[in-house]
């Protein structure tokens, strides 16, 4: 097995879990936050990865546009992109209002644009340098900051839900 057949894999089980984890959740579970905790609600935190991961794989990989700005999904799901470095108490304070079946088509078009870039990939690809904090080859990247993003956040909306009364993974 290729390290990009692995790379793969890792994503689809990320997103997986991302995605049954969410699937049949109310809004009030959707958008449930804590009195005097600081862990977001659930949608805020299914948003950022979906966001984070558009926009590191768009930008930082294939320095583009992310697609929730060049297709228009603000409209669509109802809040902005997640501002990486700006007023992200506002955004958060935006998220109840979102659609989240908009979200989640989102999501989806997301994780087809990842599969269809490791599409491109061959393994001496992933040894390409790309700057993220700082200078690191794509497969680590790949791995260690996208994989370990949808995986870890995924982990966290199951244990949410879970407290919330849900069946948080699927085993």
């Amino acid at each position: 097995m290729d390290a990009v057949t692995i790379l793969r894999g890792e994503l689809a089980q990320g997103h997986q879990l991302l995605e049954q984890a969410v699937a049949d959740l109310t809004p009030e579970q959707l958008h449930h936050r804590w009195e005097g905790g600081t862990i977001q609600s659930i949608a805020t935190i299914y948003a950022h990865t979906v966001m984070a991961e558009d926009r590191l794989m768009s930008q930082n990989v294939q320095g583009q546009t992310p697609r929730f700005e060049r297709d228009g999904w603000a409209e669509r799901v109802g809040i902005a992109m997640i501002p990486f470095g700006g007023d992200y108490a506002g955004w958060v304070a935006g998220v109840p209002s979102a659609d989240v079946a908009a979200l989640r088509a989102y999501a989806e078009a997301v994780y087809a644009d990842t599969d269809a870039y490791l599409d491109t990939l061959a393994a001496r690809d992933l040894e390409r340098t790309i700057s993220f904090v700082s200078e690191m080859p794509l497969g680590s990247f790949l791995a260690t900051v996208i994989a370990w993003h949808a995986v870890h956040h995924g982990g966290e909306v199951c244990a949410l839900k879970g407290v919330l009364g849900g069946k948080g993974l699927p085993f």
